[in-house]
């Protein structure tokens, strides 16, 4: 939120700026081992919201929330068992990819006219 506000004033004086927040699927379902980290990712995505309506129409504001992205240091400590397992429980039947989060990064950089929303990367698990 204070990066946000320390950039905000000059995204508006330029005319133009793109502020991409990463949450997580944590943020939307409450499942998980971490309460505090749920809650956090969840406060994320509304601050997005809130960031949107109050920085339009210069500044657009959106989110990517990954799921399960095997590959990564988040994953590292994982056992191979508790990755298969979050995996074969998604619609695709394996890990979100990290290209694909990088890729609607930049996709939500390029837009005109999106803000205010969150895209969920996570091979079809959670729907919002």
């Amino acid at each position: 939120m204070r990066l946000t506000k320390a950039v905000a004033p000059i995204m508006k004086a330029q005319g133009r700026g793109r502020i991409v927040n990463i949450a997580s699927v944590a943020g939307l379902s409450p499942t998980g081992s971490s309460i505090a980290y749920a809650v956090s990712k969840a406060g994320l995505i509304h601050l997005t919201r809130c960031m949107a309506v109050a920085l339009a129409p210069e500044t657009l504001v959106n989110c990517v929330a990954p799921g399960l992205l095997d590959g990564t240091r988040a994953t590292a400590n994982l056992r191979p068992e508790q990755i298969e397992r979050s995996a074969s429980s998604s619609l695709l039947k394996r890990p979100a990819d990290k290209e694909d989060c990088a890729d609607m990064v930049v996709a939500m950089c390029r837009t005109e006219t999106m803000t205010g929303q969150t895209v969920v990367i996570d091979s079809g698990r959670i729907f919002h």
